[in-house]
Protein backbone atom coordinates (compact mmCIF):
# COMPACT_ATOMS: atom_id res chain seq x y z
CA UNK A 1 0.00 0.00 0.00
CA UNK A 2 1.34 3.41 -0.71
CA UNK A 3 0.88 6.13 1.65
CA UNK A 4 -1.02 8.53 0.15
CA UNK A 5 -3.29 5.52 0.00
CA UNK A 6 -3.47 4.97 3.67
CA UNK A 7 -3.28 8.39 4.30
CA UNK A 8 -6.85 8.82 2.90
CA UNK A 9 -7.85 5.85 4.86
CA UNK A 10 -6.80 6.95 7.94
CA UNK A 11 -8.40 10.35 7.18
CA UNK A 12 -11.41 8.70 6.68
CA UNK A 13 -11.96 6.34 8.92
CA UNK A 14 -10.34 9.01 12.07
CA UNK A 15 -13.16 11.32 10.56
CA UNK A 16 -16.15 8.62 10.71
CA UNK A 17 -14.72 7.48 14.31
CA UNK A 18 -15.20 11.21 15.45
CA UNK A 19 -18.44 11.99 13.92
CA UNK A 20 -20.11 8.81 15.03
CA UNK A 21 -18.97 9.46 18.78
CA UNK A 22 -20.66 13.11 18.48
CA UNK A 23 -24.09 11.35 18.08
CA UNK A 24 -22.98 8.96 20.70
CA UNK A 25 -22.48 11.53 23.01
CA UNK A 26 -24.64 10.53 26.14
CA UNK A 27 -26.39 13.81 26.41
CA UNK A 28 -29.43 14.04 23.87
CA UNK A 29 -27.87 17.65 22.26
CA UNK A 30 -24.19 18.15 22.49
CA UNK A 31 -23.22 21.50 23.37
CA UNK A 32 -21.80 23.29 20.33
CA UNK A 33 -18.62 24.31 21.91
CA UNK A 34 -18.18 20.62 22.47
CA UNK A 35 -18.93 19.37 18.90
CA UNK A 36 -16.35 21.72 17.16
CA UNK A 37 -14.00 20.35 19.78
CA UNK A 38 -14.53 17.08 18.10
CA UNK A 39 -14.48 18.64 14.47
CA UNK A 40 -11.22 19.92 15.68
CA UNK A 41 -9.77 16.39 16.61
CA UNK A 42 -10.27 15.86 12.68
CA UNK A 43 -8.05 19.16 11.67
CA UNK A 44 -5.15 17.64 14.18
CA UNK A 45 -5.68 14.14 12.23
CA UNK A 46 -5.51 15.58 8.87
CA UNK A 47 -2.42 17.77 10.19
CA UNK A 48 -0.76 14.69 11.52
CA UNK A 49 -1.21 12.26 8.37
CA UNK A 50 -0.13 15.08 6.08
CA UNK A 51 2.82 17.13 7.87
CA UNK A 52 4.16 14.42 10.10
CA UNK A 53 4.88 14.95 13.96
CA UNK A 54 5.60 18.52 13.65
CA UNK A 55 2.65 19.20 11.93
CA UNK A 56 0.64 17.52 14.22
CA UNK A 57 1.60 19.71 17.07
CA UNK A 58 1.37 22.70 15.17
CA UNK A 59 -2.09 21.38 14.64
CA UNK A 60 -2.90 20.88 17.96
CA UNK A 61 -1.51 23.91 19.36
CA UNK A 62 -4.06 25.88 17.05
CA UNK A 63 -6.84 22.94 18.29
CA UNK A 64 -6.50 24.21 21.88
CA UNK A 65 -5.84 27.80 21.04
CA UNK A 66 -9.42 27.62 19.34
CA UNK A 67 -11.10 25.66 22.13
CA UNK A 68 -10.02 27.40 25.16
CA UNK A 69 -11.15 31.03 23.22
CA UNK A 70 -14.30 28.72 22.68
CA UNK A 71 -14.50 28.17 26.63
CA UNK A 72 -13.82 31.71 27.82
CA UNK A 73 -16.60 32.87 28.07
CA UNK A 74 -17.74 29.46 30.56
CA UNK A 75 -14.21 30.39 32.55
CA UNK A 76 -15.46 34.29 33.05
CA UNK A 77 -19.18 32.30 34.44
CA UNK A 78 -18.03 29.95 36.83
CA UNK A 79 -14.27 30.62 37.20
CA UNK A 80 -11.75 27.72 36.87
CA UNK A 81 -13.44 25.11 38.47
CA UNK A 82 -12.15 21.47 38.94
CA UNK A 83 -14.54 20.39 35.83
CA UNK A 84 -13.36 23.08 33.59
CA UNK A 85 -9.87 22.36 34.29
CA UNK A 86 -10.23 18.68 33.94
CA UNK A 87 -12.36 19.11 30.64
CA UNK A 88 -9.60 21.95 29.53
CA UNK A 89 -6.47 19.18 29.89
CA UNK A 90 -8.65 16.11 28.51
CA UNK A 91 -8.88 18.28 25.07
CA UNK A 92 -4.96 19.55 25.30
CA UNK A 93 -3.74 15.82 26.05
CA UNK A 94 -6.14 14.40 22.97
CA UNK A 95 -5.06 16.97 20.95
CA UNK A 96 -1.20 16.33 21.28
CA UNK A 97 -1.36 12.78 21.25
CA UNK A 98 -3.24 12.92 18.61
CA UNK A 99 -1.16 15.86 16.65
CA UNK A 100 2.18 13.86 18.29
CA UNK A 101 1.95 10.54 18.34
CA UNK A 102 -0.26 10.15 15.43
CA UNK A 103 2.09 12.24 13.22
CA UNK A 104 5.06 10.11 14.27
CA UNK A 105 3.27 6.64 13.49
CA UNK A 106 2.56 8.11 10.30
CA UNK A 107 6.34 9.14 9.21
CA UNK A 108 7.52 5.27 10.17
CA UNK A 109 4.66 3.91 8.94
CA UNK A 110 5.58 5.52 5.16
CA UNK A 111 9.10 3.95 5.35
CA UNK A 112 7.71 0.65 6.91
CA UNK A 113 5.59 0.56 3.86
CA UNK A 114 8.29 0.88 1.50
CA UNK A 115 10.04 -1.48 3.31
CA UNK A 116 7.26 -4.75 3.02
CA UNK A 117 6.95 -3.44 -0.65
CA UNK A 118 10.73 -3.55 -1.42
CA UNK A 119 13.38 -4.23 1.15
CA UNK A 120 16.06 -2.34 -1.32
CA UNK A 121 14.04 0.63 -0.88
CA UNK A 122 15.18 1.65 2.50
CA UNK A 123 18.33 1.56 3.89
CA UNK A 124 18.51 0.01 7.01
CA UNK A 125 21.59 1.73 8.25
CA UNK A 126 19.74 5.37 7.93
CA UNK A 127 16.35 4.08 8.37
CA UNK A 128 14.94 5.82 5.55
CA UNK A 129 14.71 5.67 1.76
CA UNK A 130 17.62 4.17 -0.11
CA UNK A 131 20.10 5.55 -2.93
CA UNK A 132 18.08 4.06 -5.50
CA UNK A 133 14.89 4.87 -4.12
CA UNK A 134 16.15 8.38 -4.55
CA UNK A 135 17.42 8.26 -8.03
CA UNK A 136 13.92 6.14 -9.24
CA UNK A 137 12.37 9.47 -7.27
CA UNK A 138 14.49 12.08 -9.45
CA UNK A 139 13.94 10.40 -12.75
CA UNK A 140 10.80 10.87 -12.27
CA UNK A 141 10.44 13.67 -10.76
CA UNK A 142 12.57 15.08 -13.97
CA UNK A 143 10.08 13.85 -16.07
CA UNK A 144 6.73 15.22 -14.90
CA UNK A 145 8.44 18.32 -15.40
CA UNK A 146 9.90 17.73 -18.98
CA UNK A 147 6.12 16.39 -19.65
CA UNK A 148 3.88 18.84 -17.71
CA UNK A 149 6.14 21.81 -16.22
CA UNK A 150 5.61 20.13 -12.64
CA UNK A 151 8.24 21.89 -10.32
CA UNK A 152 10.14 18.99 -8.68
CA UNK A 153 13.32 20.08 -6.21
CA UNK A 154 16.35 18.02 -4.43
CA UNK A 155 17.73 19.38 -1.26
CA UNK A 156 21.32 17.66 -0.23
CA UNK A 157 22.14 17.88 3.10
CA UNK A 158 25.83 17.12 3.31
CA UNK A 159 27.71 16.13 6.97
CA UNK A 160 31.88 16.95 6.89
CA UNK A 161 34.12 13.98 6.64
CA UNK A 162 35.56 15.21 10.24
CA UNK A 163 32.32 14.68 12.29
CA UNK A 164 33.02 10.53 11.63
CA UNK A 165 37.01 10.40 11.83
CA UNK A 166 36.78 9.92 15.88
CA UNK A 167 33.64 7.90 16.13
CA UNK A 168 33.05 4.08 16.30
CA UNK A 169 30.17 2.75 13.84
CA UNK A 170 28.00 2.39 16.84
CA UNK A 171 28.22 6.16 17.43
CA UNK A 172 28.31 6.95 13.84
CA UNK A 173 24.66 5.00 13.25
CA UNK A 174 23.56 7.06 16.45
CA UNK A 175 24.58 10.62 14.43
CA UNK A 176 23.16 9.55 11.25
CA UNK A 177 19.80 8.08 12.93
CA UNK A 178 19.58 11.09 14.47
CA UNK A 179 19.90 13.84 11.75
CA UNK A 180 17.31 11.44 9.60
CA UNK A 181 14.82 11.50 12.22
CA UNK A 182 15.09 15.04 12.82
CA UNK A 183 14.81 16.05 9.09
CA UNK A 184 11.94 13.39 8.68
CA UNK A 185 9.85 15.05 11.28
CA UNK A 186 10.73 18.52 10.07
CA UNK A 187 9.70 17.90 5.97
CA UNK A 188 5.87 17.34 4.58
CA UNK A 189 4.84 13.76 4.52
CA UNK A 190 4.66 14.18 0.77
CA UNK A 191 8.29 14.94 1.17
CA UNK A 192 10.66 12.09 0.65
CA UNK A 193 13.40 11.33 2.44
CA UNK A 194 16.88 9.51 0.94
CA UNK A 195 20.33 8.57 1.85
CA UNK A 196 23.13 8.25 -0.71
CA UNK A 197 25.57 6.90 1.79
CA UNK A 198 26.91 7.57 5.29
CA UNK A 199 26.55 11.80 5.73
CA UNK A 200 25.03 12.74 2.75
CA UNK A 201 20.87 13.14 2.89
CA UNK A 202 18.66 13.84 0.01
CA UNK A 203 15.39 15.54 0.23
CA UNK A 204 13.18 15.10 -2.60
CA UNK A 205 10.60 17.69 -2.72
CA UNK A 206 7.59 17.15 -5.21
CA UNK A 207 5.58 20.51 -6.44
CA UNK A 208 8.19 23.07 -4.97
CA UNK A 209 10.44 25.28 -7.08
CA UNK A 210 13.65 26.04 -6.31
CA UNK A 211 12.83 29.41 -4.28
CA UNK A 212 11.10 27.26 -1.71
CA UNK A 213 13.64 24.35 -1.87
CA UNK A 214 15.90 26.96 -0.89
CA UNK A 215 13.95 27.79 1.89
CA UNK A 216 14.37 24.36 3.35
CA UNK A 217 17.52 23.76 2.44
CA UNK A 218 18.16 27.12 4.66
CA UNK A 219 16.08 25.68 7.57
CA UNK A 220 17.52 22.01 7.49
CA UNK A 221 20.98 23.19 7.62
CA UNK A 222 20.91 25.58 10.36
CA UNK A 223 18.48 23.03 12.00
CA UNK A 224 20.83 19.89 12.14
CA UNK A 225 23.78 21.83 13.21
CA UNK A 226 21.61 23.08 16.46
CA UNK A 227 20.26 19.36 16.77
CA UNK A 228 23.88 18.14 16.54
CA UNK A 229 25.48 20.97 18.47
CA UNK A 230 28.49 21.61 15.42
CA UNK A 231 29.80 24.49 13.81
CA UNK A 232 28.29 26.18 10.63
CA UNK A 233 30.77 24.68 8.06
CA UNK A 234 30.13 21.28 9.42
CA UNK A 235 27.16 20.85 7.63
CA UNK A 236 25.91 21.87 4.02
CA UNK A 237 22.96 22.50 2.20
CA UNK A 238 22.50 22.48 -1.87
CA UNK A 239 19.35 22.45 -3.97
CA UNK A 240 18.90 21.12 -7.27
CA UNK A 241 15.34 21.93 -9.41
CA UNK A 242 13.82 20.49 -12.77
CA UNK A 243 13.49 23.32 -14.01
CA UNK A 244 16.95 24.78 -13.99
CA UNK A 245 19.19 21.48 -13.48
CA UNK A 246 17.20 18.98 -15.04
CA UNK A 247 20.63 17.39 -16.98
CA UNK A 248 22.29 17.80 -13.16
CA UNK A 249 19.66 15.72 -11.44
CA UNK A 250 19.66 13.04 -14.26
CA UNK A 251 23.27 12.63 -13.76
CA UNK A 252 22.84 12.54 -9.95
CA UNK A 253 20.36 9.95 -10.69
CA UNK A 254 22.76 7.76 -12.52
CA UNK A 255 25.43 8.06 -9.91
CA UNK A 256 22.76 6.84 -7.19
CA UNK A 257 21.25 4.14 -9.36
CA UNK A 258 24.03 1.42 -8.19
CA UNK A 259 24.28 2.90 -5.10
CA UNK A 260 21.41 0.17 -3.62
CA UNK A 261 23.84 -1.45 -1.36
CA UNK A 262 23.44 -0.94 2.78
CA UNK A 263 25.06 2.19 4.12
CA UNK A 264 28.34 0.87 5.73
CA UNK A 265 30.03 3.06 8.81
CA UNK A 266 32.62 4.40 6.32
CA UNK A 267 33.31 8.76 5.46
CA UNK A 268 31.27 9.64 2.09
CA UNK A 269 34.46 10.39 -0.24
CA UNK A 270 35.03 14.15 -1.25
CA UNK A 271 34.88 13.22 -4.96
CA UNK A 272 31.36 11.71 -4.87
CA UNK A 273 29.76 14.67 -2.43
CA UNK A 274 31.21 16.89 -5.07
CA UNK A 275 29.49 15.27 -8.01
CA UNK A 276 26.47 14.64 -5.44
CA UNK A 277 26.45 17.97 -4.40
CA UNK A 278 27.07 20.23 -7.47
CA UNK A 279 26.50 24.48 -6.60
CA UNK A 280 27.96 26.22 -3.62
CA UNK A 281 26.67 25.51 -0.02
CA UNK A 282 23.10 27.88 0.69
CA UNK A 283 24.41 27.50 4.64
Amino acid sequence: MKYTHFEVLAFVLGSAAVVTSIFLAPTEFPQAAEVTAQLLLIAVLAGALHWGRNGGFLSALVAIAVYVAMRVPLLHSEGLSRELLTLLGTRALTYALVGVVGGELAARIKYLFARIENDSLVDPFSGVYSARYAADSILSGVGQWDRYQTEYSVVTVTLSDEMFASYKSRRIRHMVRQVANYVRNDIRMVDDLATGGVGTFYILLPRTDAGGAAVVAARLSAGVRDSLGVTEDAVHATVLSAAQDAPTLKSLAAELSPVARVSAPQPVSDDRRASATPQEPLA
